[in-house]
């Protein structure tokens, strides 16, 4: 079984590697040709890989197939539908699955669309019909090294196109909407009366999170603090919390038909426990909302339960396999989940970690050996999916895992069953579930404080791979106890791995893909400067966190010399506070019209200054230099934004900022201009700047508009353009490409700039 297993899983990731999606005569001769090789050797396991590459690419093209029409980008569209989540947020950002109901229009919608409802008039419940008009666009997500893949998301999640509400109107329920989402609305009752009974509580979203899987009901600042820890899998219901309500229920089981057996009836209580278990865990994996960790728990324990209603016997390696099977005859995509390989890696690793032990080990050493055996085996799949391990997971997991597996995750589940018999009873049991996970919370919060709490790991090579799997393997496998430490020093060694060191006198310069804003990373050989740092949403993240951050740990750095916020402009300024709080930031520099002391958050250990045109320093060989504002006061904040020129290996790179006519005119004037190889366009390629004379002045031969995919100012405006373009200047986009990156090197021509959404194509991703 484990050979099928692993050679469907194998094909189904080919399919998830190619640049673009198989044609289906290839997906269906792959199939033909597992199918001949399965009949010929006799060997049914040759079967899986055909049969994933197969299965995948149907998934594939149906959910391609499933997105927005490109003509209805950015138009009014007026819909019907039911909200198919249970929303989230509060009425100032409400967000919720929406499912379109056909209206016989000519371009039918997808099938799940992802809305979010700013200043709603009222909440939206589960299940409930609502006729919307809405603006919408196909899947997009930030493209750059060390970020989230927002777009494999959306396509495993089956949806189809994102976008905001403009205007709506509740309809109500429809008659049948209780027998068509019944799981739904239950998990909605359940989130409403978590709601009420918590309100805004910080155990509010955790209780969310642990009785009905809303994960989003975290705050951001809870999120952060679990990575750290490495107890994020506490609040993914994961297997552990479903395995411990199938014993509960299966002693229950077992209970009842102890007293039927008295009565004179008949049946074993073993099979009675094993039924009870499993339509137990069945209830809460799809209260869980049917993540893949509660896949894989609900194939596994119904494996289980067959085996023993049957009298059977499993091997540990088939059993895992015929888990891994069922998800993904389930759920081709279930691969581009993280929870995939996190769920399956963890159980994996225990079970051979578990290998070539003589004895058991007793209750204590071998709950020690597992935590030590997980937190190792995890560490590919966490460089891989996070690109960091938590160094504290080990310890944190030691008191977490039991806290919540056997008190709090009771008492959650104990609380909502009550609060839904009897409201009053129920709504105190919650108080004091929260006041416990409130009382407790600092077990998890004081350990992610600490410094060295998380390791980032640098985006790896195919060699560094080869060794972090390699050791892995190494030192989780029956070897030598020299054997062990070797695999772990390999271990050590992957994530310590560093990029290839730039060579003095040379500059890479990254214009990150942050949407509408700006964000950009200057690096030499011993330092980095970060300029901006992109928007700030309404969600309460920004792209500090989601880009800038993982770009920065993805190169291997954990230390920033200097943090710039050109202006007063949330589009660049808004993820700085991120930035200085998640890295070691040594200097903060300011334009003008910032004061340094508006980030409460800043340790007073920086240094804090403000530029200023002629202020210049070298880092490695690699000028710097600023060349405005100069000592005039702008009318407008945009024309006092910071312009930082760089000049590397006889090449020159000048990025504005906001800058508008009247600080480009005063740039003009002051002589400070020269003829550069890249200039990054003036306040995104508005209208309101980019004159014909400071085109003529700096002439690059490339101009990078940092701009966001089918922005509202619809920026560049194309006058701009062909005004660069005159001056010789070939144009990228980050909303094409993605992150853009050159490298400035002495003795050689400045190459094209690498293009990140270019050069890693997947199906997924529009060009």
């Amino acid at each position: 079984m484990w050979q099928m297993a692993a050679g469907l899983l194998a094909g189904s990731c080919a399919v998830l590697s190619l640049p673009q999606a198989p044609a289906a005569a290839l997906a269906w001769a792959g199939l033909c040709a597992s199918v001949a090789s399965a009949c010929a050797w006799r060997r049914s396991w040759l079967l899986g890989p055909g049969l994933g590459f197969w299965l995948t690419a149907l998934q594939l093209d149906a959910g391609l197939a499933d997105r927005l029409d490109p003509a209805l980008e950015g138009q009014a569209v007026r819909m019907r539908g039911v909200v198919t989540s249970v929303p989230q947020g509060t009425l100032d950002v409400l967000r919720f699955r929406f499912s379109p109901l056909p209206d016989g229009g000519s371009r039918p919608l997808p099938r799940f669309i992802e809305l979010t409802w700013y200043d709603a008039p009222n909440r939206v419940v589960a299940a409930e019909t609502l006729e919307l008009e809405v603006k919408l666009r196909r899947p997009r997500g930030f493209a750059n090294p060390g970020g989230r893949d927002n777009e494999a998301r959306m396509l495993r999640d089956r949806v189809g196109a994102s976008g905001y509400v403009r205007s709506g109107r509740r309809v109500g329920r429809e008659s049948d909407a209780a027998f068509r989402y019944p799981v739904l609305r239950a998990r909605a009752q359940v989130a409403s009366i978590i709601r009420d009974a918590l309100g805004e509580r910080p155990s509010a979203g955790i209780v969310a999170g642990l009785a009905v899987g809303l994960q989003d009901a975290l705050s951001r600042e809870q999120w952060l603090q679990l990575s750290r820890s490495g107890t994020s899998h506490l609040m993914a219901i994961s297997g552990l919390h479903i395995a411990m309500v199938a014993a509960v229920f299966a002693w229950l089981g077992g209970r009842v038909q102890r007293i039927r057996q008295c009565r004179g009836a008949t049946g074993a209580r073993r099979d009675a426990s094993v039924v009870a278990a499993a339509v137990a865990a069945l209830g809460y994996s799809l209260l869980a909302g049917w993540s893949v960790p509660t896949q894989r728990t609900m194939v596994m324990i119904a494996c289980g339960a067959a085996a023993l209603l049957s009298r059977r016997r499993i091997g540990v390696a088939d059993g895992l396999g015929f888990c891994v099977l069922g998800v993904l005859l389930l759920d081709p995509l279930a691969p581009l989940a993280p929870g995939f390989w996190l769920s399956f890696g963890a159980v994996a690793a225990i079970l051979f970690g578990a290998t070539g032990h003589v004895r058991p080990p007793g209750l204590i050493r071998g709950y020690l050996l597992v935590q030590v055996v997980v937190t190792l085996g995890l560490v590919p799949v966490l460089a891989g999916s996070f690109g960091s391990v938590s160094l504290v997971s080990a310890l944190v997991n030691l008191y977490a895992i039991p806290l919540y597996t056997l008190l709090i995750v009771p008492a959650v589940l104990v609380s909502c069953a009550v609060a839904m018999l009897a409201a009053d009873t129920g709504a105190v049991m919650l108080d004091w579930t929260g006041r416990l996970i409130e009382a407790t919370w600092p077990l998890i919060e004081v350990p992610a404080s600490w410094p060295l709490a998380t390791w980032s790991i640098a985006g790896l090579d195919g060699i560094a791979w080869c060794a972090l799997i390699l050791g892995t393997l190494a030192a989780l496998s029956p070897l030598p106890i020299p054997g062990r430490v070797a695999g772990g020093m390999l271990v050590a060694t992957a994530c310590l791995w560093r990029p290839a060191i730039i060579p003095d006198g040379a500059a890479r310069i990254t214009i990150l893909d942050v949407g509408q804003g700006l964000s950009v990373v200057v690096e030499t050989r011993g330092h980095t400067l970060v300029y901006d740092a992109g928007p700030s949403f309404r969600t309460g993240s920004d792209t500090g966190q989601l880009v800038v951050v993982p770009f920065l740990r993805s190169r291997g750095i954990r230390r920033v010399d200097r943090v710039v916020v050109s202006h007063d402009d949330d589009d660049h300024k808004g993820g700085v506070a991120s930035v200085l709080a998640l890295m070691d930031a040594r200097a903060l520099i300011v334009g003008p019209s910032l004061q340094a002391s508006a980030f409460h958050d800043i340790p007073p250990q920086r240094t804090r200054d403000t530029c200023r045109r002629g202020e210049a320093w070298a880092w490695n060989g690699v000028g710097f230099r600023w060349v405005h504002p100069g000592d005039v006061r702008y009318r407008r904040d945009n024309d006092s934004s910071c312009v930082l020129l760089v000049s590397a290996g006889g090449h020159a790179a000048l990025v504005t900022g906001d800058i508008e006519a009247e600080a480009e005119r005063d740039l003009v004037r002051a002589g400070v201009l020269a003829p550069v190889d890249i200039v990054v366009v003036p306040h995104h390629g508005s209208r309101t700047s980019s004159t014909r004379d400071f085109v003529e002045a700096s002439r690059p031969r490339w101009a990078v508009y940092a701009v966001g995919y089918r922005n509202r100012w619809n920026f560049p405006v194309r006058r701009v353009v062909e005004r660069w373009e005159q001056a010789g200047a070939r144009e990228v986009r980050t909303s094409d490409g993605g992150a853009i990156t050159f490298e400035l090197a002495p003795g050689r021509t400045l190459a094209p700039p690498r293009e990140w959404r270019r050069e890693h194509p997947r199906p997924w991703r529009d060009p």
